[in-house]
């Protein structure tokens, strides 16, 4: 907990940190508001799931290659104009919803026009601490994570009971707008100079260690759909939810007390095993709602610390130029795996 302490004292950190963490905080509400938003409009989930389905896909392709744009362009050109996309895009999808296609177009767009805000924090980290807490910063922001995917649904649905759907769709405008105006107005960030890369899309890939965080990522986050999904169909919905929070909450406590730790050769496995002993016991009792929240609350304890530590190995496996493109593969990764089980699982 003190390099935790020290990286707190660390001039100009914690601004980032937060002004990321509420730039990306619509992320957490999205698939939610989106689905009850589209049903709500059109009665019908499978126009909903088409929606999210378009974001995803295409949230998925624009990781990798707005991270590049940002060093051919720079961080405010790729930046300004997503996020007024992006923002017009929560408005339209609010209070224009007149037809099937263009919700999904928008649904599109949404994702696609998402500027590349964890990627560039990922970047700009490393200049704010010394090299020997590099692990305990990626680790933190993985840990402040799990509060978007926490708080997200739990204010979206607040919003729409107490307001309606349209309204969800406005607060999440809102909220990313004063996200992005406190990470763009940041010294920091303003002055972080991202190296161009002359070589073509996709070669930092081909990175030993890039690939092999990818694919640990990519498992890693499917696993979430592989948790999530069945919880949802063996346990009561009025409990089912507060047991997935179990899990984001020993991701939290894990993160904390575990992720600051210098990883060694043994780290990642440690934590996979970790998450897997969780997963597997579960199967002991699946439809007890007391045993499953143990047990996700075990798998839990792996993910911040994991997720730190695949961060900082491709943090150090690469160079600036090719780190953006990196994470944006990443991102990819994950969103492509949690997509796959959730299919698979569903």
């Amino acid at each position: 907990m003190k390099l935790y302490a020290q990286l707190w004292n660390s001039p100009g950190l914690m601004r980032v940190v937060m002004a990321q963490l509420l730039a990306r905080f619509p992320y957490g509400m999205t698939v939610l508001a989106l689905v009850m938003h589209v049903q709500n409009i059109f009665h019908s989930y499978a126009l909903a799931g088409i929606a999210l389905g378009a974001e995803t896909i295409c949230s998925a392709i624009s990781g990798p290659l707005l991270g590049r744009l940002v060093g051919r362009l720079g961080i405010m050109r790729v930046f300004i104009p997503g996020a007024l996309t992006s923002i017009a895009c929560f408005l339209l999808l609010g209070f224009t919803p007149f037809a099937e296609w263009w919700v999904v177009f928008l649904a599109g767009l949404l994702g696609f026009a998402q500027p590349p805000i964890q990627s560039v924090a990922r970047t700009v980290y490393p200049r704010l601490v010394k090299p020997e807490l590099r692990s305990s910063i990626f680790a933190l922001d993985a840990t402040s994570q799990e509060l978007i995917w926490i708080l997200g649904p739990v204010l979206t649905t607040f919003a729409v009971a107490q307001v309606n759907t349209v309204f969800a769709m406005v607060l999440m405008a809102a909220i990313q707008a004063f996200g992005l105006l406190m990470f763009l107005s940041d010294k920091n960030v303003r002055a972080t100079h991202i190296e161009k890369t002359e070589k073509q899309i996709g070669h930092v890939i081909k990175n030993r260690t890039v690939i092999i965080m990818i694919v640990l990522g990519t498992v890693l986050v499917a696993g979430f759909a592989g948790m999530e999904i069945p919880t949802v169909a063996l346990l009561d919905r009025s409990i089912s939810g507060a047991v997935v929070a179990i899990f984001s909450l020993g991701s939290i406590i894990g993160g904390l007390t575990l992720g600051h730790r210098t990883p060694t050769k043994w780290t990642v496995t440690g934590f996979f095993l970790l998450g897997t002993i969780g997963y597997t016991l579960s199967l002991v009792l699946p439809s007890n709602p007391i045993w499953l929240s143990i047990c996700w609350f075990v798998g839990g304890i792996a993910v911040a610390p994991l997720l730190g530590t695949v961060n900082a190995m491709i943090s150090s496996a690469t160079t600036q130029a090719d780190a953006l493109e990196a994470y944006g593969w990443l991102n990819t990764g994950q969103l492509l795996g949690y997509s796959a089980a959730a299919v698979i699982v569903g």
